[in-house]
């Protein structure tokens, strides 16, 4: 278990719980950005995770070591978890039983709505438990979905039991939590947050779609950061052209568009167009997408790489001819502002935030679904020197402009103080 750290704090310092599903976690290094890079604006922040990670998800010493410091709440023993709850039962039946009521009341008529509703209720208990232990009072969450849930109990279920207001705030990124926003509860989380963060302005006008417009003013467009000397501009970057590399980083997941690449791949072979594709990330989907490889005899043109941590993600990048993300479903991808800052030009589809970062100016886009149109516009990447020189400079710039961490990290860390600005 993680050590008790003292409830005191600077002046000025916001200490906050944050909740994700898993971290740190290979596909969410976005988080772990959050997480380090907020110290410097005031924001201390202490990581809790549902899940607890695999060993394919700690790839670095700073993976090892943040891991460390994380409390898992899955990870709880059984006896503590019972010993918990029968004491807060105890101790305040009343307050426990009217907050248990009131979080579930729509959810009575469906019995296993209401099993899992309540094995979160408990969840949240745990997090509120240890928040108390650790003098926290105020959560953010990370995603819509469970940690939304999980970090609202928790705020609520601590407010009753210790009779002090607890604050909450949460960043939602799309798409998954718009798939089924009745089962995450959206529209009730929105109303109960005290701030919530879209990564885009996609997501914010999803989330406006949703919400009450009484707290429209709550929701804010904070754009997510990369660390700029980590992907800065590649040197010989027409050495990297002629490689003819496409790479593509992404988890090996059905909503990735992995499939839709290969058939691409194949109508280029068809053509007589020359280039390798390099899969980087891991997932279910590594097998099907093997096997198609096998079935479109592309195996002397595609590697699979595994999962990366971002330095070897970096070097990817470094060395590639062309970025390509054939995605189905998106918020704003990270791995297209890594891309853009390194100076790889971009293929990707127009689904929801991406236009934001990648538009006709900046890279090539077409229909998610298209092989064909992906082929068109590979070729055009690929080939297309004086076209591509403008893209690539508008790319950079505009990641420049909008995605440095730094200056994202420093409007969060004001929006967080917003959120919880109150006394501890």
């Amino acid at each position: 278990m993680p050590p008790v750290r003292s409830g005191a704090t600077s002046p000025g310092v916001l200490r906050v719980a944050y909740v994700s599903s898993h971290y740190p976690t290979i596909s969410h290094t976005f988080i772990q950005t959050e997480i380090l890079g907020l110290a410097p604006h005031g924001v201390d922040v202490e990581p809790f995770a549902l899940n607890s990670p695999s060993d394919g998800d700690l790839l670095t010493d700073l993976d090892r070591s943040e891991s460390a410091r994380t409390f898992y709440v899955k990870a709880t023993p059984k006896g503590r978890i019972i010993r918990m709850a029968l004491g807060a039962l105890v101790r305040h039946p009343v307050r426990l039983t009217r907050t248990y009521l009131r979080l579930h009341r729509h959810d009575a008529l469906s019995l296993p709505q209401l099993a899992k509703r309540t094995l979160q209720f408990v969840e949240g208990l745990i997090v509120a438990a240890e928040c108390r232990r650790r003098g926290i009072s105020r959560l953010h969450a990370h995603m819509g979905g469970a940690p939304a849930t999980v970090t609202w109990y928790a705020a609520e279920i601590g407010s009753a039991l210790t009779g002090r207001p607890w604050t909450w705030s949460l960043t939602v990124h799309g798409w998954s939590e718009f798939v089924d926003e009745r089962e995450h509860r959206l529209r009730e989380k929105l109303g109960a947050a005290s701030r919530v963060v879209a990564i885009s302005d996609f997501t914010r006008s999803q989330l406006m779609r949703i919400a009450p417009t009484d707290v429209w003013d709550r929701i804010v467009t904070v754009r997510c950061g990369i660390d700029l000397e980590r992907f800065a501009r590649r040197g010989d970057e027409a050495g990297a052209w002629a490689t003819r590399t496409v790479v593509v980083t992404a988890r090996l997941a059905p909503e990735k568009g992995h499939s839709v690449l290969l058939d691409a791949l194949a109508l280029l072979r068809e053509r007589g167009v020359g280039c390798r594709v390099r899969f980087v990330g891991s997932g279910p989907m590594h097998d099907e997408l093997c096997r198609t490889v096998e079935r479109l005899g592309l195996g002397d043109r595609v590697d699979f790489v595994g999962a990366l941590p971002p330095d070897g993600v970096a070097a990817e990048l470094r060395g590639a001819a062309v970025f390509c993300l054939p995605t189905f479903a998106e918020g704003l991808p990270i791995v297209l502002m890594e891309a853009a800052a390194t100076g790889v030009p971009l293929v990707t589809t127009y689904i929801a935030g991406i236009p934001e970062l990648v538009d006709h100016e900046s890279g090539h886009l077409v229909p998610a679904g298209r092989a064909d149109l992906l082929a068109d516009a590979l070729t055009a990447a690929l080939d297309d020197v004086a076209a591509r020189d403008r893209l690539v400079h508008t790319a950079a710039a505009r990641v420049s402009e909008r995605h440095d961490a730094r200056r994202n990290l420093a409007q969060l860390a004001g929006e967080l103080h917003i959120a919880h600005a109150r006394p501890a």
